[in-house]
């Protein structure tokens, strides 16, 4: 199994909440969290971020491209 740097770790943590990802990348995710309480952290944060924007947004359409946008001023 890879083993995950946090970076690649925060960038899975949306597809995690939304049970998107599948075995091998599930499982490689799982062992780094086991091991890194920063990535716990920062998974806390994200599921908190991620049920108040469903809570807020249940029935709003977001544009096709935002995805994009986000991991590509996220990476800077």
């Amino acid at each position: 199994m890879k083993r995950l740097t946090c970076e690649q770790a925060v960038q899975q943590f949306f597809a995690y909440l939304d049970r998107a990802l599948s075995a091998e990348p599930l499982e490689a995710l799982e062992a780094h969290m086991e091991a890194c309480l920063d990535c716990c952290d920062k998974l806390r944060f994200s599921r908190q971020l991620d049920s108040f924007v469903k809570t807020r947004l249940p029935e709003a359409t977001l544009p096709a491209d935002l995805d994009a946008r986000i991991r590509k001023a996220l990476r800077g």
